[in-house]
């Protein structure tokens, strides 16, 4: 099968194209032995099928970061047939410095010229003939959020792979005759190790080494003409300097550029502007030193009524749909400990964090749109002076704001940021930022104790909580762990642009998917796990059962109207299952946590239903949508629920009446949920980025003691205040 690489500098739109050439045919997965995101999928040319993987985006394949890391690792290899370069027409001199790079692998290449509407915008013509001829490979005009010249790509694509396009020629950077000497020497001394020679490409080889690229070297290391290699590479590199007065990378660098410089001069022409661009005229207001954060928070604060004010339909609908399942099948099944198991344990389990699909992908909607204008590059930019005042890198406000989704995807985000003091200082305070699956529980707790307008300002001070504390858990950790100079912050911010809706959708879809995906498998098997648990090893005492039976049958037999039966029917079952949970092993493992819990949820010491919250709380460690399954279990949220209001849930009427938890405790238990361990999935994650268990063991430690203190502190406060 042919294999098609997509290389790009991040925002060039490299992602776009590939949606748009292999459709939903694409799957995700990781590198092997990194934590890097793979996307490849699958291109039919004539029958045909080729292979497209998707590259982290990186401006150089001088490996610093673990993005240009595993793609200047994947293009050296001889894994790819054919790369696709995808070039940002509007930004064309700073893009062909990683084509200068690609040009050295010699494989064919054909270039994609991206947002050429951008281009045209800003006044910007280019020769496209003279830059094929250049450039030594077919230009393809594109604008890929419209899918327009797609059909053009395919059809270059097919011509290169069948070896017709007579446009593919080797255009390899010329670096001066001191510097070419030199790298033919090299060249020659790799030659010494056929594997070596053949696994890798010998002229691209000699360039990383003359950079004193780490993963050339580590690779000459293996090598049994390591010895010539490398004398040969330190000869060459004391010749260069003492003739050029410069290292390696910056006489390659310069070259590179100049390259880059003179093509542009060739090719493009600027037609003066006679005003401010759409960009430069919102930046002005959008990153302006005072208003900046105001506006940045405003529409988040925004963003999170829209996803709440919208989201409720389809949340209540859901709600309704479940409620009515739990009767039926209440109802048609015979009774049993199957049907408990179904209608006690996996319906409100399942149900009670499945209602909050559309939430989820509504605010995942909105973050996306918010993507692809532009804007949430210009917050990181905004939040810079901030985050270095708390020790922070500017760069991981990006993670941070990846992980109000999951905190999995944002400490992964961390391996752009080529500082380790700072990538470790990010993923330690990553777990801290309120995660999608957290904002169920706030919606729940926050819906049942506090009226509607307190429990929006509650939920929203959550999130900006979590932020806080990242932000000053970043300095305690500069100042103490990881002393250090902190590094300026360099980053892009790509033009505004209108965001195309099919994107947006797509990305709600997938955000959703995923979150349906863990209902069916993480949260259907915690619900089944707690049912299990909360019901064994059930009544020891016969006198309970025989009570209970004789008191059914009576009831059945009652001559009183047929509601009022079913509800003391109801009652007499719940007082029954009550009994049954508070012997099961469930009741004993939460009562162990019961003293250490007790100071910040049952304050007084009168709760008899309090041991569920630290059983709750325990299942969170897996996934934090298991926390509402499981107080749907273990509280016997049910269709029967005592409350007149239609819009209160099953579940919410039994925290409500039967939990015991106050407006203070129940902040606090949200407070405790927000900092406390992170979950299993990104525990995981923590280990594999920092590769140590010691810093993993430590953010878990670290998050228990913070939430456990800072919910203390809400309630010794609250009480003091007069909120008990």
């Amino acid at each position: 099968m042919v294999t098609v690489a997509l290389a790009g500098n991040p925002n060039s739109g490299k992602t776009t194209i590939f949606n748009a050439l292999t459709g939903s045919r694409h799957h995700v997965g990781n590198w092997a032995g990194v934590t890097v995101e793979r996307r490849s999928g699958f291109l039919e040319l004539e029958g045909e099928s080729i292979e497209v993987v998707d590259l982290p985006g990186t401006y150089s394949l001088s490996a610093q970061s673990e993005d240009e890391r595993i793609a200047s690792r994947y293009l050296s290899s001889t894994e790819a047939d054919l790369i696709i370069n995808v070039l940002d027409a509007s930004n064309l001199e700073r893009n062909l410095y990683l084509t200068t790079q690609l040009l050295e692998l010699r494989r064919p290449v054909v270039f994609v010229l991206n947002m050429m509407d951008d281009a045209e915008r800003q006044g910007v013509s280019l020769d496209l003939e003279m830059l094929q001829s250049l450039l030594g490979g077919p230009v393809i005009p594109t604008i890929g959020n419209r899918e327009e010249g797609i059909e053009q790509l395919r059809k270059a694509l097919q011509s290169v792979i069948q070896g017709q396009d007579a446009r593919i020629r080797q255009i390899p950077v010329n670096y001066g005759d001191d510097i070419e000497g030199e790298l033919l020497k090299i060249e020659r001394e790799i030659g010494r190790d056929e594997h070596l020679a053949s696994s890798q490409i010998p002229r691209w080889l000699a360039l990383q080494l003359i950079e004193r690229s780490p993963e050339s070297e580590a690779l000459i290391q293996a090598s049994h003409a390591k010895t010539a290699i490398t004398t040969q590479v330190n000869s060459s590199l004391e010749f260069l300097e003492a003739h050029l007065g410069a290292d390696g990378g910056t006489l390659l660098a310069e070259h590179r550029f100049g390259f880059a410089h003179g093509l542009v001069t060739e090719v493009l022409k600027r037609q003066p502007l006679t005003k401010r661009s759409l960009t430069d005229r919102l930046d002005a207001i959008l990153t302006h030193r005072w208003l900046g954060i105001p506006i940045f928070l405003a529409i988040m604060i925004a963003v999170y009524c829209v996803t709440f004010v919208l989201g409720k339909y389809p949340q209540d609908w859901i709600g309704y749909g479940f409620s009515w399942l739990h009767q039926e099948a209440a109802a048609v099944l015979p009774q049993g400990e199957l049907t408990s198991l179904l209608v006690d344990g996996i319906i409100p389990g399942v149900g009670a964090v499945v209602v909050f699909v559309p939430i989820i992908m509504l605010l995942m909607g909105c973050i996306a749109f918010l993507e692809d204008t532009g804007y949430m590059a210009r917050a990181a930019f905004i939040m810079d002076r901030l985050m270095h005042l708390m020790g922070l890198h500017g760069k991981s406000f990006i993670p941070l704001i990846m992980g109000t989704g999951c905190n999995v995807p944002g400490v992964q985000a961390t391996r752009t940021i080529e500082s380790k003091e700072d990538r470790f200082i990010t993923i330690l305070v990553s777990p801290l930022v309120s995660c999608s699956a957290r904002l169920q529980v706030y919606i729940l707790i926050a819906g049942t104790f506090f009226k509607p307008i307190p429990a929006a300002f509650a939920i929203i001070g959550m999130h900006f909580l979590g932020f806080a504390l990242a932000m000053i858990m970043g300095k305690v950790l500069r100042l103490t762990l990881f002393r250090g100079v902190n590094n300026p912050f360099v980053m892009e911010l790509p033009p505004y642009r209108m965001p195309v809706l099919k994107a947006t959708f797509i990305h709600m879809w997938e955000k959703g998917s995923v979150f349906l995906s863990r209902a069916g498998t993480v949260i259907l098997a915690g619900a089944t796990l707690v049912w299990f648990l909360s019901h064994y090893p059930g009544i020891t005492n016969r006198a309970w059962t025989a009570e209970y039976q004789s008191n059914r049958a009576a009831l059945q037999v009652m001559d009183i109207p047929a509601t009022d039966r079913d509800a003391k029917l109801a009652q007499l079952d719940l007082t029954h299952e009550s009994r049954i949970m508070n012997t099961s092993f469930a009741a004993r493992f939460g009562k162990l946590l019961q003293p250490a819990l007790a100071p910040i949820l049952d304050p007084d010491r009168k709760r008899p239903e309090a041991w569920k919250d630290g059983v709750a709380l325990t299942a969170g460690f897996v996934a934090k949508e298991i926390v509402v399954g499981t107080l749907a279990v273990v509280h016997q949220a049910s269709a029967q629920s005592s409350s007149t209001d239609v819009r209160v849930s099953p579940l919410q009427d039994a925290l409500r009446n039967r939990s015991g938890l106050t407006p203070l405790t129940a902040l606090a238990f949200m407070i405790f949920t927000l900092i406390y361990t992170p979950c299993l999935g990104t525990v995981g994650m923590i280990l594999k980025e920092t590769r140590s268990v010691s810093w993993t063991t430590f953010s878990i430690v670290y998050g228990l003691g913070l939430a456990w203190l800072l919910a203390w502190a809400t309630v010794v406060f609250g009480r003091a205040l007069g909120f008990a």
